[in-house]
């Protein structure tokens, strides 16, 4: 996010999104047990941060860190950018049953550089 906003002009706006490790009742129980093992010291020893995850799959495997809202927050501020719209995707989208089943729920999120 420092370099996106070192390369964007002042009043460019950011869109992205992110997985949300908050999203479901099921996402922050499987996060709770997560956090005992970092507590334990028993995490995956290839993972950075709490949040990282790989995932496996028949292609290979795939690295990625899922963030709760909290932190792409924190980030956004750190980053010198200014918050402008976050929200679950199905907050803002009517989707079929097909492409629920098939995509994972993520945050929409829009931010602007300010200065």
């Amino acid at each position: 996010m420092r370099e996106l906003h070192r390369v964007c002009r002042t009043g460019a706006t950011l869109i992205f999104t992110t997985h949300d490790r908050d999203a479901s009742a099921a996402e922050r129980e499987l996060w709770r047990v997560e956090a005992g093992q970092w507590d334990r010291d028993e995490q995956d020893q290839r993972l950075v941060e709490f949040g990282d995850r790989y995932f496996t799959h028949e292609t290979g495997s795939t690295f990625m860190h899922l963030p709760n809202r909290e932190e792409i927050l924190d980030d956004l501020a750190a980053t010198g950018w200014t918050h402008a719209f976050d929200a679950m995707r199905r907050e803002i989208s009517v989707e079929s049953q097909a492409v629920r089943e098939f995509s994972d729920e993520c945050r929409f999120w829009v931010a602007r550089r300010t200065a």
